[in-house]
């Protein structure tokens, strides 16, 4: 079990080579490609993060933050909590540190870890999170629903063999027909991998975060 704060290099160039590979040429890649990635990349993931991730492409952060200062003590405490839990030994460092959502990938996942190896700062996260969730969606409420109905065509078509999936899609589809359309991720996903991470919008990323992890 890996221990803080050790990092190799074999898995510092794995991930800067799968950021600029997924990254870079992300704009035009078709729905069904970035589902299969995201499966590949991912393989406990259901309908409901598939929807999150799609989601958090288009809608960015879940909610605007007026008040950086509670943004900054919740994040404190993550940090510490994912540090503690990885010290116990309860879970693994993921390999990729950062993976952008969606087809477009206009936001980016950035693990928490890069601040417990001492990459990234907390502020430099903080502030990079917080311009990001202040800066706006990338489509309406009503384009996104549309969007999603059209991933979810994709989902029954090409990806009948996920878990749970017509239960996962009527619940997702009543949640979103009520105005819920912030979702998290699901318990299976959760008990896999652990998250702990922020979106970064990718302009913010490009200049904020990526300057300090190692290419």
């Amino acid at each position: 079990m890996r221990t803080l704060p050790l990092l190799t290099s074999i898995v510092l160039v794995m991930a800067a080579v799968s950021l600029v590979s997924c990254v870079s040429g992300k704009g035009d890649n078709t729905l069904k490609e970035v589902i299969s990635s995201q499966l590949k990349a991912f393989p406990e993931s259901s309908a409901q993060d598939i929807y999150k991730s799609f989601c958090q492409d288009n809608l960015g952060p879940e909610h605007l933050i007026p008040d950086p200062e509670y943004a900054a003590n919740y994040l404190h405490s993550e940090l510490a909590t994912y540090k503690s839990d990885l010290e116990k030994g309860l879970y693994r460092i993921p390999e990729e540190r950062y993976y952008p959502v969606g087809d477009k990938g206009n936001y980016i996942r950035v693990d928490l870890s890069v601040v417990l190896d001492s990459l990234v700062s907390e502020e430099n996260l903080l502030n990079a999170f917080v311009e990001s969730a202040n800066a706006g969606k990338n489509m309406t409420e009503d384009q996104w629903k549309e969007k999603w109905k059209e991933i979810e065509t994709i989902l029954r078509k090409d990806f009948p063999g996920i878990d749970s999936l017509e239960e996962d899609l009527s619940q997702i589809d009543s949640l979103v027909s009520q105005g819920n359309l912030i979702l998290h991720h699901s318990r299976m996903f959760n008990a896999a991998y652990h998250p702990h991470y922020r979106i970064i919008r990718k302009e913010v990323f490009d200049k904020q975060i990526l300057p300090f992890l190692p290419q």
